[in-house]
């Protein structure tokens, strides 16, 4: 028996500060959406201005949430899916859709507002960056890749368009840009400026490819791929746990030189320092956001012997997790 989504409103308003709220509608500006007592999506505005506007959702609900988006002006999206699963879909627009699954990112323009964007599963966790195509193209400059020209063509003819045809892994580097964002300590019109300066890094990282999502050239079927994502998200849900190839092979539904082999070809590294890696971020988001101590961190992602913990971090993150206690 399928259950139907509980559904919202956001107005994405890039000309008002101001919160605008009714009983079931409020704008991408306030601080959250309530349906009941049992189903809240939080959704924090971390920048807004005449051209871009930034959201943070974090939240857990029962099945997931759809919302209905409408703006005053035409937006290109960058969405980042840290948790749960992400689709849009265009109400005016036949058959365009851009579906983003969980660890991963994707940039996208609609033409034709309203349109649907619906999250699934319990736990969500985004970052989404809605800006306008001249900002964009104002940010990319002359540097335009194939990719780019493309992308800007279709916009030029407001046709819908996505970046990526398959939405790409977001990698550790992005990762950590994106923590770095809403870790944010500061205030006032530094923090304003931080996030702003931040969000272009980010942005032009993106746009320019310097660290590629998943290369074009990692040849693997569409299926292998959302394998390799499941099974990514399954380690970054579970760093706590003993994590080995063959349960990962299970999880993933082939065996185990092939998701090696596989899980290389997309992530650019082997799938133990890969797990390695989300591990160290984690312990840092632990210590720096939690106040944890070495020990109870080192627990926490997976390690009996806090010096083991400790002398991986530093081979990792290249300084100690002491560094990071205040």
């Amino acid at each position: 028996m399928s259950v139907e989504l509980k559904s919202f409103s956001s107005f994405i308003n890039f000309n008002c500060s101001t919160v605008m709220a009714t009983q079931d509608k409020i704008s991408l500006k306030g601080t959250n959406i309530v349906s009941n007592v049992h189903n809240q999506v939080d959704e924090e505005v971390l920048v807004c201005n005449s051209t871009i506007v930034v959201a943070n959702k974090n939240t857990v609900t029962e099945i997931g949430f759809n919302v209905d988006v409408t703006s005053d002006v035409r937006f290109v999206k960058l969405h980042f899916s840290l948790r749960g699963n992400y689709l849009h879909s265009c109400t005016n627009t036949t058959n365009f859709k851009v579906n983003v699954p969980e660890g991963c990112c994707n940039m996208f323009f609609v033409p034709v507002l309203p349109t649907v964007e619906t999250y699934t599963g319990r736990h969500h966790k985004t970052l989404e960056v809605y800006i306008t195509p001249q900002e964009l193209a104002k940010i990319v400059g002359a540097e335009f890749g194939t990719d780019l020209k493309q992308f800007f063509s279709k916009i030029t003819a407001l046709e819908p368009a996505a970046y990526y045809k398959k939405s790409k892994q977001i990698p550790l580097k992005f990762k950590n840009q994106i923590n770095e964002i809403l870790q944010c300590k500061y205030t006032g019109s530094l923090k304003d400026n931080y996030l702003k300066s931040r969000l272009i890094v980010l942005l032009i990282d993106f746009l320019m490819k310097t660290v590629k999502p998943v290369a074009e050239e990692a040849i693997i079927a569409e299926q292998d791929y959302l394998a390799l994502v499941k099974v990514e998200a399954y380690c970054n849900q579970n760093l706590k746990k003993k994590l080995t190839i063959n349960h990962l092979s299970l999880i993933a539904g082939f065996n185990t030189t092939k998701l090696k082999r596989d899980f290389k070809k997309v992530y650019k590294t082997t799938i133990f320092k890969h797990i390695t890696q989300l591990r160290m971020q984690k312990a840092k988001e632990l210590i720096q956001e939690k106040g944890l101590s070495i020990a109870e961190v080192s627990y926490e992602v997976g390690y009996s012997n806090p010096q083991h913990f400790t002398a991986a971090f530093k081979k990792t993150i290249g300084y100690l997790p002491s560094k990071l206690i205040k």
